[in-house]
């Protein structure tokens, strides 16, 4: 390892001025991107990559040297993990541990592999959806369900999956009805209908201002990092975005409406599980249906004497004024009238398989567009100047973008297809540092910006502009995909650095963790605690019952009786052994009522943006992945597992124990011990048994045994992070 040096008192000139090495470096998130040469670096590991040169530069300005590289085994777990959400098999570890290609050949060849998977989609669209604030249902106080809004998530999945071009997925969901016939342009459009929304608000005006500002706010939050909702009421106190660009960007969106438009389930979507669940609730909808239908039937043959008509005479209109009058119909076919048509129409089944997606209402192009104006401290009830479509003044647009807004003045078509070309241009360096800022995030646990959703004044700044602008520009320069931007990251040497600084004899001019202890110039690797759902999905994979059925409706996951009781109001009946077995990404998001696993794991923030998830250690993490019912019977099937794996033999049991649990073999103490453990246990079963009359064979004590070693396995750190 080659170590840096600069003078002591250029480190301490540093210090003295407050902007020590770690502090960010000056740069304007607004201005273009700049074109910079990466540095050629010292040390031949980290002259490899521009990525490394960008990063080496800085430790060695810094006086700090970088941790060593870690070993295969850490970062295959590390990048298998990133990329696909999920651990490596123990037949994958071995393959690539003994991997007779070079180094580099050897990494490659796994990296494009785990690119290839659909594994890869489905774990980067649960990045996407945090951030873009998908939830099944709308939240506040009725939070009513929205049943196929599952398409989008399978939407977003399948796009990444594809690779498909970023500046496309972009206008997809700002305007996929104006660029895209088919099914997927509507159901991008999901986008305006993933914000949550007070269906009790009983002004219309203020409903529907509610809702247009938290689409304006979530467009310059999501694509923009800005918090442009902070200029809605007043100017924005630090950032260059005066209240009327604010609601000249809602401009764009003044005529949508929040409501369904169809859209025929497509050809992706109707994968066989889909097509045979949608069959059944078919049927069952037309039975509902034809009952509703046969009991309205009924009360018109007996509508038809008080009226002197015959009964194929009575129509639905004599039948309907009938039921309104306090004596026109019988009040038990009132009461069975209203059970049927409640029952045909609230049925789940049916609605979840409906021919709509959950987007929005703008087919009326030729209607006049919607008044936009400023509003005062954001009242609907004071409304002010109008204004038109624009964008903010500090980010502005090309001359011949610009030039073509005075034609949207009069009419509400095209008016976000400009939004999104606009979004999606080459030109609008903010939306694409933004972008690669939260792909580098979610390698490194921290972005170069460490506030994605805040570029502005009041954010963290930038720790390494110029690397962040050249990524950029690779990004754009690789026709906005992501999977080659994967690829560098998870190649560079700065993601292959061991999280512990293992040489403290490298000659540094002040110590690394008192120069840079949130790490922000990557002198080591991050440690990681696992997300909620990859923690969910890693024990599945342990125990052998992971469902990789992909897409369709999300599924209820099991929850506390005592919980079910507090939200009587909600529906919530688990779903099927099977459907529980899958993955966590398709999990049934309530806002009013998350999952507890999820929840007590730190998941995401349902009701707004969610740049980054938080990690806390609490008392219900240990309840959830020690004592619950979801780690337990997972345990019980581990072991059970290793049993028809590996046989009766305890080292043989230990050894496939660590190999699923940790990617990696056990040394002899931990075998010794491990093995003690399992004897040990096998030994207070059969006594506890014994004491209490029980009747329980040598088999089953040594299978509770090993389901125990297995519990003691899941709930070891080696398990939940990443290091």
């Amino acid at each position: 390892m080659i170590a840096c040096r600069v003078p002591a008192f250029l480190l301490v000139m540093g210090l003295a001025m407050g902007s020590g090495s770690a502090e960010v470096s000056p740069w304007n998130p607004f201005a273009p991107l700049r074109r910079a040469d990466p540095p050629v670096s010292p040390d031949p590991a980290w002259d490899q990559s521009p990525i490394d040169r960008f990063l080496h530069a800085r430790l060695c300005a810094a006086g700090l040297s970088p941790a060593p590289e870690t070993d295969r085994r850490v970062w295959l777990r590390r990048v298998t993990f990133d990329l696909t959400g999920l651990p490596p098999a123990p037949e994958e570890v071995r393959e690539f541990r003994e991997d007779g290609r070079s180094d580099a050949e050897a990494r490659e060849r796994v990296v494009d592999r785990l690119l290839a998977s659909p594994r890869y989609g489905e774990r980067w669209a649960r990045h996407w959806l945090d951030v873009v604030r998908y939830a099944d249902t709308d939240g506040f106080a009725i939070d009513g369900e929205r049943p196929t809004l599952w398409r989008y998530r399978d939407y977003v999945i399948r796009a990444l999956n594809e690779d498909r071009f970023f500046d496309r997925f972009i206008r997809e969901q700002i305007a996929g009805d104006e660029i895209e016939s088919g099914p997927e342009g509507a159901v991008a459009l999901g986008f305006y209908r993933l914000g949550p929304f007070e269906a009790d608000n009983m002004v219309a005006a203020e409903a529907r201002q509610d809702y247009l500002n938290e689409i304006t706010s979530a467009v310059g939050s999501v694509f923009l990092g800005l918090t442009f909702g902070c200029a809605r009421c007043h100017d924005h106190k630090y950032d260059p975005i005066p209240t009327r660009d604010y609601y000249r960007v809602q401009a764009f969106l003044s005529s949508v409406e929040r409501a369904d438009r169809e859209a025929a389930l497509g050809q992706a979507e109707l994968r066989p599980h889909v097509e045979r669940e949608k069959a059944v609730a078919d049927l069952e909808a037309r039975r509902r249906s034809d009952e509703l239908a046969a009991h309205r039937a009924a009360m018109k043959t007996k509508l038809a004497s008080a009226l002197g008509k015959e009964a194929a005479q009575v129509t639905d209109a004599d039948l309907d004024a009938a039921i309104k009058k306090p004596d026109g119909v019988a009040g038990e076919d009132k009461k069975r009238l209203v059970a049927l048509k409640q029952s045909a129409e609230e049925f789940t089944g049916a609605r979840k398989f409906a021919a709509v997606a959950c987007a929005i209402s703008t087919r009326a192009n030729d209607r006049q567009p919607t008044p936009c104006r400023v509003l005062a401290s954001g009242s609907v009830s004071s409304p002010g100047e109008e204004v038109h479509p624009g964008f903010p003044g500090a980010i502005g647009a090309e001359p011949e973008v610009l030039s073509r807004l005075e034609s949207l003045r009069g009419t509400a078509a095209g008016r976000r297809r400009a939004l999104a070309e606009w979004l999606s241009s080459p030109a609008n360096a903010l939306v694409w540092r933004v972008l690669v800022n939260r792909i580098w995030q979610n390698h490194f646990d921290v972005g170069i910006v460490a506030t994605p959703n805040d570029f502005g004044k009041n954010g963290r700044g930038a720790s390494h502009p110029e690397l962040l602008d050249h990524l950029a520009r690779e990004l754009i320069k690789g026709g906005f995909r992501l999977k080659p931007l994967h690829r560098a990251i998870v190649l560079s040497r700065a993601y292959r650095s061991s999280s512990r600084h293992c040489d403290p004899a490298a000659p540094t001019a002040i110590d690394t963790e008192t120069r840079d202890p949130e790490n922000r110039l990557l002198w080591r690797f991050h440690v990681r605690r696992l997300e909620a759902e990859e923690i969910r999905d890693a024990v599945l994979a342990a125990s052998g019952q992971l469902s990789l059925v992909e897409g369709g409706p999300g599924f209820f996951e099991e929850i506390p009786a005592e919980l079910g009781r507090d939200f009587p109001f909600f529906r919530w009946e688990p779903s099927s052994e099977a459907e529980r077995r899958r993955r966590s990404i398709y999990l049934f998001h309530r806002r009013n009522m998350i999952v507890p696993f999820i929840e007590s794991f730190d998941g995401p923030e349902l009701s707004a943006s969610c740049e980054a998830r938080r990690t806390s250690v609490t008392a219900p993490q240990a309840l959830s992945l020690l004592h619950g019912k979801f780690a337990v019977d997972q345990s019980r099937r581990f072991a059970e597992r290793i049993v028809a794996e590996s046989g009766p033999e305890p080292a043989r049991q230990v050894e496939r124990v660590f190999a699923l649990a940790f990617a990696r073999e056990p040394v002899e103490s931990e075998v010794a011990e491990a093995e003690a453990l399992l004897a040990d246990q096998a030994a207070t079963l059969r006594a506890q048994a014994n004491a209490e009359g029980e009747a329980r064979s040598e088999e089953e004590c040594r299978l509770l045994a090993l389901k125990n070693l297995c519990l003691v396995a899941i709930n070891a750190n080696e398990f939940i992070y990443l290091e």
